[in-house]
């Protein structure tokens, strides 16, 4: 009986090293969806992903626990990300990784407190992390095991081509040390320094700022002031809002601040972007209204891609969490907490793939004058 030829692929590349690997099929790398579930059992995971690809959506961003793989100073275990990396590529997704969650050995968080968002006591301490991460992953990543970038590989070839540096460092929440750009931008600049020391061809983005960030001599303004344009590629915001007019204007807004500062040519990615069934904010809504809405911001983000100098959006988040009450972030899921689809996970699918929207389902059908345009 004659082999497959991916089972061919795999067997000489197992043996030999040197097939390339059967590719993964390439999923849309515009169109993302952000999720913190994946700590969980790995038939779940492998389940989860699948339902993912399945949207056609090609980047997943997801967090890299700085604390959970750099257990002591200077020894690393990459086997969480290891596998998470080959899941996701296996299945056409290329991963958007956010560094986080300093290591207690290095972190200014006192003791006896468990919370995220502690930067580091001496920022230069990211940059190993940042280096092996760049050296692992990148476009020539020991992970990879290829001979040349995408070459003789004996994995699916999808290298992480960008790294986001922290999550939301405008606020307190993220920040706990207390909002301080000058301290972000240091973590920045060792961590632009370890990644592109790993990896020269890597993006780095811009940890996502909150609209917060957007106000008239705010925290992106106050970055720009203190020279942060050198350690980073792309702009990452996070614009929510009530309706589609009002993402875009928030985008917009982040374009003007970027061109006062002389940085009008720089990428932007949209690492945030929903509305929410629950919790208590101004984008809050029913089921069928977050569906609508949630379709009808990807449908037009993506058609003017090219006029916003968007490189992607990410749609928070995958799947509700668990708890009530709880606030909004924890309802803008396309499931509800047990995994049911909520209406918005077929909508998003459909925006994805470039489908039509079912007649309606649109915004005006199914929500309120509040949240139209």
């Amino acid at each position: 009986m004659g082999m497959s030829a991916a089972r061919i692929a795999a067997l000489c590349g197992v043996v030999l090293g040197l097939c390339i690997a059967a590719p993964a099929q390439a999923a849309d790398r515009f169109h993302g969806i952000f999720t913190t579930n994946l700590n969980t059992p790995p038939a779940q995971v492998d389940a989860e992903l699948d339902r993912q690809a399945a949207t056609g959506a090609g980047v997943l961003r997801e967090h890299v626990y700085w604390d959970q793989v750099e257990r002591k100073p200077g020894a690393f275990d990459f086997s969480t990300v290891d596998a998470l990396v080959a899941r996701a590529s296996a299945r056409g997704l290329t991963l958007l990784p956010i560094i986080t969650s300093t290591p207690q050995f290095y972190s200014t968080r006192p003791a006896g407190l468990h919370n995220d968002g502690w930067p580091p006591r001496d920022a230069s301490s990211v940059f190993r992390f940042s280096l092996e991460l760049a050296r692992r992953y990148g476009a020539l990543g020991t992970f990879w095991r290829c001979l040349a970038p995408g070459l003789h590989c004996q994995r699916p070839y999808r290298p992480i081509a960008a790294w986001q540096v922290w999550n939301e460092p405008d606020l307190p929440g993220w920040w706990r040390t207390g909002v301080d750009p000058a301290g972000y931008l240091r973590l920045l600049q060792w961590s632009y320094l370890g990644l592109k020391a790993g990896d020269p061809t890597t993006e780095v983005v811009l940890g996502g700022l909150s609209l917060r960030a957007l106000l008239p001599g705010g925290y992106l303004e106050q970055l720009y002031d203190l020279g942060a344009a050198l350690f980073f590629d792309t702009l990452a915001i996070h614009p929510y809002a009530v309706n589609v007019a009002t993402v875009v204007a928030h985008i917009r807004r982040t374009r003007q601040i970027a061109a006062a500062k002389h940085d009008a040519g720089v990428a932007l990615r949209i690492t945030e972007y929903g509305f929410a069934t629950g919790g208590a904010s101004a984008w809050t809504t029913t089921a069928p209204c977050q569906a609508a809405l949630i379709a009808a911001t990807a449908r037009e983000l993506s058609a003017r891609r090219a006029e916003l100098g968007l490189r992607s959006i990410v749609q928070l988040q995958w799947q509700d969490r668990a708890g009530s009450p709880s606030p909004w972030p924890n309802h803008a899921g396309l499931l509800y907490a047990d995994g049911t689809p909520k209406p918005a996970l077929a909508a998003f699918t459909d925006a994805v793939r470039g489908r039509l929207p079912a007649p309606g389902a649109q915004v005006a059908d199914v929500c309120a004058a509040q949240h139209q345009g």
